[in-house]
């Protein structure tokens, strides 16, 4: 395992943020200036959610945590995460290039509905610069930042220290098993470029649904026609630490139905990109 992360680390790692990068410049800036015009034509699957506003919560976690809550005991998959532990301070300047983009389109469909007031978990929060970012948004509520990764964690927790913000939580915490204090808690859940990284992605997205509050919604971005999933997921296997599966948009829906919400939208927002719109 130590050998195969240091191959990752060293060799694959830099050839997969070339990729990423490239991907950036020669598909996604085109893809951004048709949008502009108006010529880009994204496939779609159901109805797009009508803008309403979340009710909003409040603040509540970001004033009781004063500094990251930790697990007690590591789960037993926790080496599919171990390797982010080791990359946490340089993670996001390696993605931000191919993610930034994605986020801008995922919080482009959250504003339709965010509320000053709104309480958004970032279930992935890798060094929380989005988390961040979102935080910025809801000055009168709160993003709670939580990852498996406890190097993620900390580092997210250091950032918004450095950036001045109070109305953040920070919580190390399985996505498919979070802790109680989450339970109905959110009106929002923002989860950009992760999902191919969870092992059982319907107890993930049961969990996006027990922790939300009636009525809240769930935003995900992460790979998803087909033919990009064919084409990136031999590398994404070799080069990805914690990677385990694409899905398609098809498979968004069905996930998200089997776990009981009741609308759910997918679109492919940049080439190769979904975003799925799911309301509990």
């Amino acid at each position: 395992m130590t050998e195969r992360f240091d191959v990752q680390r060293h060799v694959l790692g830099p050839l997969l943020t070339y990729g990423l990068w490239s991907w950036s410049a020669n598909v996604f800036k085109p893809a951004l200036v048709m949008k502009s015009l108006g010529l880009y034509r994204p496939n779609t699957l159901g109805q797009p959610p009508a803008p309403r506003k979340l009710d909003g919560g409040g603040p509540s976690l970001s004033k009781t945590l004063a500094e990251p809550l930790l697990l007690e005991q590591q789960p037993g998959h926790y080496d599919s995460v171990v390797e982010f532990d080791h990359c946490s301070d340089d993670y996001e300047a390696a993605v931000k290039p191919f993610s930034q983009p994605v986020f801008d389109e995922l919080l482009g469909l959250m504003l339709n509905h965010l509320v000053p007031t709104a309480r958004i978990l970032d279930p992935s929060c890798g060094p929380g610069i989005e988390a961040i970012a979102l935080a910025r948004l809801v000055p009168d509520g709160e993003v709670v930042a939580a990852d498996l990764s406890r190097g993620m964690v900390e580092t997210a927790w250091r950032n918004a220290r450095e950036a001045g913000l109070a109305n953040m939580a920070f919580v190390q915490s399985d996505v498919g098993n979070p802790p109680a204090i989450f339970d109905g808690y959110f009106d929002a859940i923002s989860c950009c470029l992760a999902f191919h990284h969870y092992p059982d992605g319907l107890a993930a997205v049961r969990a996006f649904r027990r922790v939300l509050r009636p009525g809240g919604m769930a935003f995900i971005a992460d790979p998803g026609p087909k033919w990009f999933n064919d084409m990136s997921q031999p590398w994404a296997k070799l080069a990805d630490p914690g990677f385990v599966q694409h899905r398609t948009g098809a498979d968004f829906q069905t996930l998200f139905r089997q776990a009981g919400f009741a609308d759910v939208y997918w679109v492919e927002a940049l080439p190769g990109i979904g975003i799925t719109v799911a309301s509990s």
